[in-house]
């Protein structure tokens, strides 16, 4: 799937985590554009930017790379796999506990796990 579009860079911040948040605004979009463009909402995505009017050699390898990088990363992060292992975990216990406050107990049970491996190497 990919969408070319025009797009001004209106803004740059920084995020707690150290990443950064960049909004971009587009020229009006045909309605035909608009229901690509929906069709990227919550997906990881390559961003390619350039002044201008071609896509030079270095950028296409860049662009297949990043590409080759992205496809590795397809699927779910390990912390979203353990994030339903534990809901499943919860379920199955038939616990108490609503699970935001069970998601807590086990997170915190494994950081002092390790935590304690630390310590003890």
């Amino acid at each position: 799937m990919n969408i070319v579009l025009q797009a001004g860079l209106e803004s740059i911040s920084t995020r707690i985590d150290g990443s950064l948040k960049l909004t971009y605004s587009t020229p009006e979009l045909s309605a035909e554009k608009c229901g690509e463009l929906f069709k990227y909402r919550r997906k990881e995505v390559l961003i390619l930017m350039s002044t201008g009017k071609h896509i030079t050699t270095e950028q296409t390898k860049a662009m297949n790379s990043a590409a080759s990088d992205l496809k590795q990363l397809k699927g779910k992060s390990h912390s979203q796999r353990l994030r339903e292992a534990l809901y499943l975990l919860h379920d199955n216990e038939r616990s108490m506990l609503h699970f935001k406050e069970y998601y807590a107990q086990r997170m915190q049970a494994l950081i002092d796990s390790v935590l304690e491996r630390l310590d003890n190497a």
